[in-house]
């Protein structure tokens, strides 16, 4: 499930709400709200998802060669909140630039059978590093180096679906009464990409004037007993892409969850990218860049741990539900012949 959208603003914002539902559900008018907090209980698990081979590397067509090694692991991250009637949501977070829908579904199916938990109740959510690898099986290969790629490709993802379906049981397993609040703050390095060419197009350069979404939500989830920290689930809407090297590496997301986790031991950050289709990390393509970044939206969460918190109420609820897009009519041959 890749949040990443070139579609239309409009668009995008909608497909991100389809995609993000049970994400937005917790703190959202749609939930039941009830006159007193009900016990909730939640558990949070991690591993490390580096390729064990020198993969090829997704997001950047330019790269000719396969990752050259990695500066720091990537992460698989679970958080599985349980609300007072026993309802489930459990979250995934991954240093991935995306998750094919085949991986998606093997996902889904696999947690439902072993732990119980509905597709509907399953959320998937990367951070679209342009330092993971690439999961995309390239089905018209014919190289033998096509061949690899593709080979790997198919079985990181099996990998995927069983690391996913592990980490949503091992939170399971670690389930203690946790209060649940709501806090947010801002984070200024993202900019929008899109600047007007002046021939009613645009170009992938900084635009300070264009649109931009700077907030950074926060969940905190912590353990009744002592006020510890389980979870801090935080997004941001700017594309991961500080980076375009040879090597696997988190971006200004991985440096942010790295930082967090430090500072709060014992507790799993998870990052959702959100609608960050227009948006990058400026300045970029240098390597303290990325640190930079990363300790700034830390920075960012810790701000917004500071600030009065919102107490969340009510039963957990979430729908899912695929809208085909039919595609666009593919021109004839003259049609080409006349464009050209």
């Amino acid at each position: 499930m890749a949040l990443c959208f070139k579609a239309p603003p409009a668009m995008k914002r909608l497909a991100l709400l389809l995609l993000s539902l049970p994400w937005v559900l917790p703190w959202s008018p749609l939930l039941a709200a009830q006159a007193a907090l009900p016990s909730w209980q939640a558990g949070a698990a991690s591993a490390a998802i580096t390729p064990k081979t020198l993969m090829w590397m997704a997001g950047y067509a330019s790269r000719k060669k396969p990752a050259e090694g990695a500066d720091m692991d990537l992460f698989a991250k679970a958080l599985v909140l349980e609300d007072a009637d026993n309802s489930r949501l459990a979250i995934l977070t991954a240093d991935l630039v995306s998750v094919p829908r085949e991986v998606r579904l093997a996902t889904a199916a696999a947690v439902q059978k072993a732990h119980g938990i509905p597709p509907e109740r399953l959320l998937i959510n990367v951070s679209h590093t342009h330092c993971g690898p690439e999961l995309r099986v390239w089905r018209t290969a014919t190289t033998d180096d096509a061949e690899r790629r593709e080979r790997e490709a198919l079985e990181y993802g099996q990998e995927l679906v069983k690391t996913f379906t592990r980490l949503v049981g091992e939170a399971l397993t670690r389930r203690v009464p946790v209060t649940t609040d709501f806090v947010h703050a801002r984070c200024g390095f993202a900019m929008n990409r899109r600047r007007p060419d002046g021939r009613g197009g645009f170009s992938n350069a900084p635009n300070p004037e264009g649109p931009v979404d700077h907030r950074v939500p926060v969940l905190r989830v912590r353990a009744a007993a002592d006020a510890s920290d389980v979870a801090l689930v935080f997004g941001y809407a700017c594309h991961c892409t500080t980076l375009n090297h040879q090597r696997f590496n988190g971006d200004y997301a991985g440096y942010a969850q790295q930082i967090l986790e430090q500072a709060h031991p014992g507790a799993v950050a998870l990052f959702l990218n959100g609608c960050s289709g227009d948006q990058n990390p400026y300045p970029r393509r240098q390597f303290e860049h990325a640190e930079a970044h990363g300790r700034t939206l830390a920075l960012a969460v810790e701000s917004a741990l500071e600030t009065p918190p919102r107490a969340l109420q009510g039963r957990l609820q979430a729908a899912l539900k695929e809208i085909p897009l039919r595609l666009e009519r593919l021109p004839e041959r003259a049609e080409w012949e006349a464009r050209a």
